[in-house]
């Protein structure tokens, strides 16, 4: 046992010795523990949550500092459908006196949460601010996860297919043109990459670069069958489990080779809620992050973070 240092024992140690075995045992066993318990008090205070200005780039991310981060109110939000849930929240960047922003880009956001109406979209608030004030207008796309009535499979792509049409169809009808990044996280990506792949209604005035998938559940099968919370929440979603809806499983896996837009698979070597065999594809750039966590994407602090914002503003 190794506590905090004292002096009690060069000045008490003859009276102790004199003292009974027993009642001596007693009183050494009081002392270690005295010097033990003010020990913890300390090292507690000091294993407080990480606030997000003493984040170095040597720390992973927890889910906690997300809800830490400084943020924005949206600008405006955009529907795409008729239930409460079916909304954007668009966090637009500051313009110049002549209408025009830093960056020459936009992403529309779909955030994670194993599909769990659990998790909205709010988690990532201060994502979506920290990109507005770099200059990129952000779309942060809301919808019916499980446990929402008409969410998970395939509501909740359903859902997002709507979303990136309308938003894409807003952005056509702006004097401004923008490199349009399709960008997902976790659960998120799944379906960002799994809507980029069907068939969308996407005007071809609208320059989507390119569809980003952070961390992104690229196999829903696989990952069914894995045991952590986010993994084992997956027939939830999915209605059943793999062996018994086979065909959903197949036709909820993206098939990465059929999105007519280059396709980036973002992925931290330290993720421990998706396992990183889920960014190895002939059909996508891999780019890894070392030491890398789940949650680093969303917090402007990290290098997972900057590496994003560096692959977003590579054409501007």
């Amino acid at each position: 046992m190794n506590c905090a240092a004292t002096d009690w024992h060069e000045k008490a140690l003859p009276a102790l010795i004199r003292l009974p075995n027993k009642l001596l045992l007693l009183v050494v066993t009081i002392l270690i523990l005295a010097g033990c318990s003010s020990l913890t008090a300390v090292d507690e205070k000091h294993n407080d949550t990480k606030t997000p200005e003493s984040l170095t780039s040597f720390d992973q991310v927890p889910y906690s500092s997300l809800l830490l981060l400084p943020k924005s109110v949206p600008t405006r939000i955009m529907s795409y459908g008729s239930d409460a849930l079916q909304t954007v929240s668009v966090y637009e960047a500051q313009r110049d006196s002549d209408g025009v922003s830093a960056s020459h880009s936009a992403i529309i956001f779909i955030h994670g949460g194993c599909w769990l109406n659990a998790y909205d979209a709010s988690h990532g608030a201060g994502f979506y601010s920290a990109l507005a004030n770099t200059g990129i207008d952000t779309y942060a796309v809301e919808y019916r996860r499980t446990g929402d009535e008409g969410g998970g499979w395939p509501g909740s792509f359903n859902d997002i297919q709507d979303a990136i049409n309308t938003i894409t169809r807003s952005l056509s009808q702006t004097n401004e043109e923008k490199n349009v990044y399709i960008v997902g996280h976790s659960a998120g990506g799944h379906l960002a990459l799994l809507a980029a792949a069907s068939e969308l209604n996407i005007p071809k005035s609208v320059n989507i670069k390119a569809v980003i998938g952070l961390a992104a559940i690229t196999n829903v099968t696989e990952y069914a069958k894995g045991t952590n919370s986010c993994q084992t929440a997956t027939p939830d979603f999915m209605g059943g489990k793999p062996e018994v809806r086979v065909e959903a499983y197949k036709q909820a896996t993206p098939h990465l080779e059929r999105i007519g837009y280059p396709v980036v698979l973002m992925q931290g070597d330290a993720d421990a809620i998706v396992p990183a065999l889920h960014s190895e594809s002939e059909h996508a750039k891999t780019i890894s992050i070392v030491n890398g966590g789940h949650f680093d994407w969303l917090h402007p602090k990290s290098d997972s973070y900057k590496a994003l914002l560096k692959v977003v503003t590579a054409n501007d």
